[in-house]
């Protein structure tokens, strides 16, 4: 019998915790847009690649003009300059590979290249989140920018623009209302829908 009592006390005491508990949900997409440093950091990304894809571009160049030679040539070669001319053909398409893959593979520059750019705003992002979540006495902090699927959110429990003053204080007065304002706008939009 105390065992049933024990077991009848614990379950209600976990099931009155998890009901105590607390939740929110942040855009970091939208924390992100509205960071300098990652606009920056954006514009850098795009113009290391652009360079990048330039380099591979000339390469592939280099390799048509190489094969339009070789065939134009090829008559004339002997048999050990054909394959001399092949190697170097086999040689320059499997070093545009190895370019390719060490510029855009999934270990790639592009990818270390964005780590090393956006991990860091998404640390400040954490920590903000955290100093905000702390402070309101959220539990589980959702995040709406991610591949997690959010079919409905209620914009009360949207702490989105308070990490994002918590991270630039100076973006209060500016950008401070932009979300709500587009939502109300948004609302706005779709009430006056109905009623035509």
């Amino acid at each position: 019998m105390k065992k049933w009592i024990s077991f009848i006390v614990l379950f209600f005491g976990l099931a009155s915790f998890s009901f105590a508990q607390r939740f929110c949900y942040v855009d970091s997409q939208y924390i992100l847009e509205n960071l300098p440093e990652y606009t920056s950091s954006q514009s850098r990304l795009k113009s290391q690649t652009e360079s990048w894809q330039k380099e591979i571009e000339q390469r592939k160049e280099n390799l048509t003009k190489l094969q339009a030679e070789f065939e134009a040539e090829k008559i004339l070669l002997t048999a050990e300059q054909v394959k001399e001319q092949e190697k170097k053909i086999a040689d320059e398409v499997q070093a545009l590979k190895l370019l390719q893959d060490r510029r855009y593979g999934p270990t790639g520059d592009l990818v270390n290249l964005r780590r090393l750019m956006v991990k860091p705003l998404q640390d400040q992002i954490y920590n903000a989140t955290k100093e905000v979540a702390d402070k309101r006495g959220y539990s589980f902090v959702f995040d709406k920018g991610s591949d997690l699927i959010m079919i409905y959110t209620d914009p009360k429990f949207d702490i989105s623009r308070e990490v994002l003053q918590t991270l630039r204080p100076e973006l209060k007065e500016q950008k401070g209302n932009s979300k709500s304002n587009s939502s109300n706008k948004n609302n706005r939009n779709t009430s006056n829908k109905t009623r035509k």
